[in-house]
């Protein structure tokens, strides 16, 4: 218990300079800290733990009691997941909704909403770049969830910005999250579409965009088409630079742990129908996830290509 206690410890004060910019983070990355099979994340008082391996109850009482001694602890929810089976149980707290911040930007967030709160963590580096670059610009924010990237965009002064989700409950929430930080927003900034057919609807009308973001899902199923990434993810590219405006900005990025790097260097050469790119940058997790892409839980690559 001593060296559980001690490791537990040492993990959460690996992130405790990110206090400066977020109350968000993941606090312990599985094998990245030295505990294979455990994930925690903390969304302000709440937290939410992962156990990827059974073997992890045995230990929660003590897990929670280092967490509530280290932090004010709200919510406290276990899910354990075997395959696609995800079982909660609330250890402590009643209300799973919570209110986050990250570079002075708010979202909500829901611990009970299976593994996927409503925002990635992994992404927050990726979302303050996106913000920095999109000040003025058109901006197009494929697969956009809850809408974290509009935000930024909207925060930083984008010129115009869409969001499209096939879900209208999450595009929902992403109009939350716009109230949550007083930005305004046009007719049409929430559109539920599929990315896919959007984006070759954006051609057909030579409908261009300054800075595109595309963070797809590894498998995805809507109204009788199947989209998954191994298989799709060239076409979706190659579509997205095609209505991308000279001196523009695509973002791409996958969790799919059977791409790399280098493949998606490969996918956007095959896409480039005579565009040149001006700088190519490769991105990935933020710090706190420790051990990035080492295990298929904590894998994220991704590219910043700039157009000339």
């Amino acid at each position: 218990m001593k060296a559980l206690a001690t490791t537990l410890h040492k993990a959460i004060e690996r992130r405790a300079k990110l206090s400066a910019i977020t109350n968000a983070m993941r606090l312990v990355n599985g094998i990245g800290d030295g505990l294979d099979g455990l994930l925690i994340d903390r969304y302000n008082k709440h937290i939410h733990v992962q156990a990827l391996e059974d073997r992890w109850h045995q230990d929660m009482d003590e897990i929670c009691r280092v967490l509530t001694d280290a932090m004010p602890v709200d919510y406290l929810i276990v899910k354990s997941r075997h395959g696609l089976e995800i079982k909660e149980k609330v250890w402590i707290g009643t209300q799973p909704q919570a209110i986050v911040e990250e570079h002075g930007i708010k979202f909500e967030v829901h611990l009970n909403d299976g593994l996927n709160c409503g925002l990635f963590l992994d992404m927050r580096k990726n979302r303050r770049m996106a913000g920095q670059f999109t000040k003025g610009k058109k901006v197009l924010n494929c697969f956009a969830y809850t809408c974290s990237f509009g935000v930024h965009a909207r925060a930083h002064g984008a010129r115009d910005v869409i969001n499209t989700d096939i879900s209208r409950k999450i595009l929902e929430r992403g109009k939350n999250n716009y109230q949550l930080n007083g930005l305004s927003s046009t007719d049409g900034e929430f559109i539920k579409a599929d990315s896919v057919s959007f984006l070759q609807r954006a051609f057909k009308k030579a409908n261009n965009f300054d800075v595109i973001i595309l963070d797809p899902p590894s498998f995805a199923r809507h109204e009788g088409k199947v989209f998954q990434v191994k298989r799709d993810l060239p076409k979706l590219m190659a579509l997205a630079v095609a209505v991308l405006n000279p001196g523009g900005a695509l973002l791409v990025t996958t969790n799919y742990s059977e791409i790399s790097h280098a493949d998606l260097e490969r996918i956007l050469a095959k896409g480039l129908n005579g565009r040149r790119v001006a700088n190519l940058q490769r991105v990935g997790q933020d710090e706190d996830f420790t051990g990035t892409n080492s295990f298929k839980e904590s894998f994220l690559v991704g590219l910043w290509a700039k157009f000339l």
